[in-house]
């Protein structure tokens, strides 16, 4: 997958490595639905997905959306 900007990939399976959580964070997104979000992550993951057993999408940002909901996130200063 070219292009991403920021990923997190927790194991869920409890060390066999068969059940992961993401987190992903890409330009491609851009102007995508989020269920082409998720064949995008998918396709790129296409070899890897037939050792997978479960693989949950957290979320799947474009590098603006990942932007703002973390600057939302940071606490403002006291004036």
């Amino acid at each position: 997958m070219r292009d991403v900007f920021h990923r997190v990939v927790v194991d869920t399976s409890g060390g066999c490595d068969a059940s992961f959580a993401i987190k992903i964070v890409l330009e491609q997104f851009e102007g995508k639905r989020l269920l082409e979000r998720h064949r995008i992550v998918n396709a790129a993951l296409e070899e890897e997905m037939k050792q997978i057993h479960a693989l949950s999408i957290k979320k799947a940002h474009t590098p603006e959306q990942w932007k703002q909901q973390h600057e939302a996130k940071k606490p403002k200063p006291n004036t």
